[in-house]
């Protein structure tokens, strides 16, 4: 009995610091987080003048025509497609010497120049916070390590402090309790909404600290899954001859995407002038957001000949490594199970601010407490 109160003491020592100490960055993470969930559909509203095609009907013929057609208007050769995906209508396009997108309405053949809408900077922020709270490395380094620990060690120890032991407390550990007084309502709602998100939540905590720790998620999940690790790619071929006025146009490459995974949808090309480099191709399933695994292809191709250098495909990985490639983004955004479990990741996401709050509220009320009670009468 007493090694099991001593237990108890040192579960609920780690449970309130380890939530006082990183509450705020669980909270900022969380929020953005959720925010993050929907920003295919929030940023294609706020940017509907550039995402947003105007007809029904693609006027070009092909791919091709529609690169000619480009950079005729623009005057400048192509670096970089990214086709229509993830609620964005138009076509984008990057410039040589040029660092802005550019964004096509394939419907009316209208070229936007320079679009950089509200949406798209302010998600850009949301994302810098969510991943490193703007501090760069620094930040990845805090937020990395804060969500392995909210996993790990808060929620575990909170979901034994849940516990019911008790008849009592089994009928009010699943339920909150609304109609009680201001503070059993607040212990009822840091408890009974902790247990109801643990899994969400610890989904989340465990894929947003992968994202830092991916090489050391890798190698476990190797481990446990008796896995040999994918090799490195190696280019083995001799650029010493190569010569800029050799290399393919981005015609000529869109010509070479016909070659491989017809059955996919094309998702970018990224061309590129340095002679130790290569061209980029990728390709996926879907250009929706859908339920189940990512689908993602990526080709790495020489910019002379258009042999393949390098092959990364999700189905042709070990284990470990497939099972990163294909859910680590999957299930961070709860994309993996379609809008209800979508839903259901962006409430989980508020769910660090409940519980700071709530569990700031309850240590408050506790030093309060042992303050007015003499300490002969504790």
């Amino acid at each position: 009995m007493v090694k099991g109160r001593y237990i108890k003491k040192v579960v609920r020592k780690a449970h309130l610091w380890l939530g006082l100490t990183s509450g705020l960055v669980l909270t900022i993470v969380g929020l953005t987080g959720s925010l993050y969930v929907f920003e295919p559909e929030i940023i294609s509203y706020l940017e509907r003048e550039l995402y947003q095609t105007k007809g029904q009907q693609n006027i070009f013929t092909d791919d091709i025509e529609m690169s000619l057609y480009v950079e005729e208007m623009a005057k400048k050769k192509i670096e970089s497609i990214q086709w229509p995906r993830r609620g964005r209508e138009t076509y984008t396009f990057k410039f040589f010497g040029d660092d802005h997108w550019y964004y096509l309405d394939q419907t009316t053949g209208k070229l936007t120049g320079n679009g950089t809408g509200l949406g798209k900077e302010v998600f850009e922020f949301i994302f810098r916070l969510h991943t490193s709270l703007t501090m760069g490395n620094t930040g990845r380094i805090i937020t990395g390590v804060t969500s392995l620990l909210f996993a790990l060690v808060m929620l575990t120890t909170g979901l034994y402090l849940w516990w019911p032991r008790t008849k009592t407390r089994r009928k009010i550990g699943f339920r909150i309790q609304w109609n009680a007084k201001p503070k059993i309502l607040n212990y009822s709602l840091h408890n009974v909404n902790g247990f109801y998100f643990f899994l969400p939540l610890f989904f989340i905590g465990i894929t947003g600290g992968s994202f830092y720790f991916r090489d050391e998620v890798r190698w476990v999940l190797n481990k446990i899954t008796f896995s040999i690790p994918a090799k490195q790619s190696e280019v083995l071929e001799d650029r010493s001859n190569y010569h800029l006025d050799d290399f393919m146009t981005v015609q000529q490459v869109l010509g070479e995407m016909d070659k491989y995974y017809e059955d996919y949808e094309r998702r970018n090309l990224w061309m590129t002038k340095e002679t130790e480099s290569s061209f980029s191709l990728a390709y996926q399933k879907r250009t929706d957001i859908y339920p189940g695994p990512d689908t993602t292809i990526f080709l790495d191709i020489d910019p002379i000949s258009g042999k393949i250098l390098s092959e990364y495909h999700p189905d042709k990985l070990p284990t470990g490594d497939a099972i990163i490639a294909k859910w680590l983004l999957q299930v961070h955004f709860g994309e993996f199970g379609g809008l209800p479990t979508r839903i259901l990741w962006c409430i989980a996401g508020l769910m660090p601010a409940l519980l700071t709050f709530t569990g700031a509220k309850i240590w408050l009320g506790r030093m309060y407490k042992r303050k007015r009670i003499p300490p002969k009468n504790r």
